[in-house]
């Protein structure tokens, strides 16, 4: 497959997706960034012999592609992701796909009006528990939701800058901290497996650096047909690393632990191990999940429709720690 790649300088590309396609022996047959210096520097780290941009529309008017992989910093994302809309090319996105949800739901419309293949890397959908409690849920299996937790606690952001990405501290480029970087996963989980969300209420903090972008957001979600309470916790607070803990209350069963392995503590039948992918592995099997399901037609595990209400649950959390209330959507 000719793949396109655009936003090279993310720091997804190196430390994810491009190993994983070149894994997979895809053709990269085009790379840009907005940056000079990334473009140079990921086709020398890669050895990829292929034309290089600075812009992206001139790749995708001078390169012929299959299929693109795009990332931007966050506040460029929509602009990307609308014109590869417009242009009816099939691509994946990095999350959150822009800053407001209101400027990514009319490209959403239109993608799904052409029916466009469009992914989005919402990749804790992959998590063996949660695959599962999808099919309860499908199933009408799931029970009555009462509680849904996620805990992802990250390492120091200053990571981003030794990757180059010093737009990750800049709220004015990222949107926020780890509520823009990984509150995606959070906000997806809860509207994938137990409800709509009805209202927010988010509180965040800033002093562990006293920097630009928060330390730790908390944030809780009613749902909107269930009356059920999610929270979610997201942070740059331990030292290295990442910190995972999910867990989902029905009233037919009970999960919690670190989303792969798990057991499903059932009420009135035998308990259920459930295993699973694990951590960041998740990524690699994205992108091969990804091709694949393009290849064959079907649609892939979240597209630009999924994330609107994903953003627009994030724009609410921002709103809701900055005047210190609920948000009702």
């Amino acid at each position: 497959m000719r793949i396109g790649f655009i936003g090279v300088g993310h720091w997804h590309a190196p430390e994810f997706y491009l190993p994983a396609l070149l894994k997979r022996e895809q053709q990269i047959v085009a790379i840009s960034d907005a940056e000079q210096p990334a473009v140079d520097r990921i086709a020398d780290q890669f050895d990829l012999d292929c034309p290089t941009y600075t812009d992206f529309r001139a790749l995708l008017d001078e390169v012929e592609v299959d299929f693109v992989f795009a990332s931007a910093p966050h506040d460029g994302m929509s602009e990307v992701a609308a014109e590869l809309v417009q242009r009816g090319q099939p691509f994946h996105m990095e999350k959150p796909m822009g800053l407001d949800w209101k400027m990514l739901q009319p490209i959403a419309a239109r993608a799904g009006r052409q029916q466009l293949f469009t992914s989005v890397s919402l990749v804790s959908r992959y998590y063996g528990v949660v695959r599962r409690l999808r099919e309860l849920r499908e199933a009408g299996e799931l029970g009555a939701p009462i509680h849904y937790y996620y805990r992802l606690f990250a390492g120091s952001p200053e990571r981003y800058i030794d990757a180059h990405c010093d737009w990750m501290l800049d709220p004015a480029r990222a949107g926020g901290g780890p509520l823009f970087n990984f509150g995606p996963h959070i906000i997806d989980l809860f509207i994938y497996l137990i409800d709509d969300v009805a209202e927010v209420t988010a509180r965040w903090s800033y002093g562990l650096r006293g920097a630009q972008i928060e330390d730790h957001t908390t944030l809780m979600m009613l749902g909107r047909e269930t009356a059920a309470i999610g929270v979610g916790e997201i942070s740059y607070t331990i030292p290295e690393g990442y910190e995972r803990y999910f867990s989902v209350t029905t009233d037919r069963l009970h999960v919690g632990g670190d989303v792969g392995d798990e057991d499903l503590l059932m009420r009135d039948s035998e308990n259920e191990h459930v295993g699973g992918m694990t951590g960041l592995e998740v990524y690699d099997y994205y992108v091969g999940d990804t091709l694949r399901r393009f290849e064959a037609g079907e649609p892939p595990i979240a597209s630009i429709q999924d994330m609107v209400p994903v953003l627009r649950v994030m724009n609410a959390a921002a709103e809701s720690a900055a005047v210190g209330d609920t948000v009702v959507l």
